[in-house]
């Protein structure tokens, strides 16, 4: 591979983590029907089998730090050998002050330059993308790059898309080393503003909505992220050992995976057991399939992403 904007950059992954809620919902067969608009977005299949529920001591700066912990852990590092924490969060829009420096403190990385990010389920990549930019200026060295979501509570409770919803929170910990080890390949962030109104809230409880046109939205703007990334590196996606994307909802996955021509069985996502987690969801499948053994070291992956804002991202890497 040769093209990519980190390329010669000696950036890395040392690491990941993720955090679910102890409590874990089997989703009940006889859901409700769904309206038609509704059923346009989530497609005859729901998707999500379990999905995990955080209680009141689980919040998202909570499951923040338990996903971080790990990902040092599986790095071989100490919170104190961190220079950057940036933290990506959608679901929680309404907390005053931001809750990056707090999640670095409560980790204890000190001396870390701590802050938010938000581009909704782009978070991961969105994040990924602003560490490496940060870590190319040789100021820092390491960063830990870490989403949490709490996307079950921004559902209206009793309907059917109600249930796709769930909690977590995952992490990444990025390093800058040696040039001729750059398994961080490229990355890319785009923004829509004609699509800002295919995903938003809606209703004094600020439920999240969507019309039926997200699945083709998303897959056409993730997939616009893909050729991109696949065209700047001189790669068709044959060249992809694994897709590890953001799903959406199993409609969204289908459409995308067809979009950018995908094998479906490169294809890994958490969606059925874990639920959609909107940011969370790209670093909790990485962590949990590097633990099963599902990703392994030199695997080349591709990790494209959609979400509302209108954002769409994708990253381009090595284990």
């Amino acid at each position: 591979m040769s093209g990519g904007i980190w390329v010669g950059r000696g950036l890395s992954f040392r690491g990941f983590g993720h955090y679910f809620p102890r409590h874990c919902e089997e989703i009940p067969a006889d859901l409700p029907e769904a309206p038609a608009m509704e059923a346009a977005v989530l497609g005859p299949d729901l998707g999500v089998r379990r999905r995990h529920l955080s209680d009141d001591s689980e919040t998202v700066p909570f499951m923040a730090v338990e996903a971080g912990r790990q990902a040092l852990r599986n790095a071989g590092l100490e919170a104190g050998d961190l220079d950057l924490v940036i933290f990506s969060s959608w679901s929680q829009r309404k907390y005053a002050p931001e809750d990056g420096p707090r999640v670095a403190l409560s980790l204890g990385a000190r001396r870390a330059l701590a802050f938010d990010v938000c581009a909704a389920c782009v978070g991961f990549v969105h994040g990924v993308q602003t560490a490496a930019a940060m870590l190319t200026s040789h100021q820092w060295r390491r960063a830990l790059v870490v989403c949490s979501d709490q996307f079950s509570r921004r559902l209206k409770p009793g309907r059917r898309g109600s249930y796709v919803g769930g909690d977590g929170a995952g992490a990444a910990v990025l390093e800058a080393g040696p040039p001729d080890d750059s398994r961080l390949r490229d990355s890319a962030v785009l923004s829509y503003g004609e699509h800002a109104g295919v995903s938003k809230t809606w209703g004094a409880g600020a439920w999240t909505v969507s019309l039926p046109s997200i699945a083709d939205v998303a897959a056409e703007t993730a997939g616009e992220a893909v050729d991109l990334l696949l065209s700047r590196n001189g790669m068709t996606i044959a060249d992809v050992d694994r897709v590890v994307p953001h799903p959406g909802s199993v409609r969204i996955s289908e459409r995308l995976v067809e979009r950018i021509g995908a094998d479906p069985a490169k294809v890994l996502t958490n969606l059925r057991t874990r639920g959609q987690t909107t940011s969370a969801t790209i670093p909790t499948a990485l962590s949990e399939f590097v633990e099963s053994g599902e990703l392994r070291k030199g695997d080349v992956i591709l990790s494209p992403a959609a979400g509302a804002g209108w954002f769409s991202g994708a990253l381009l890497y090595q284990l």
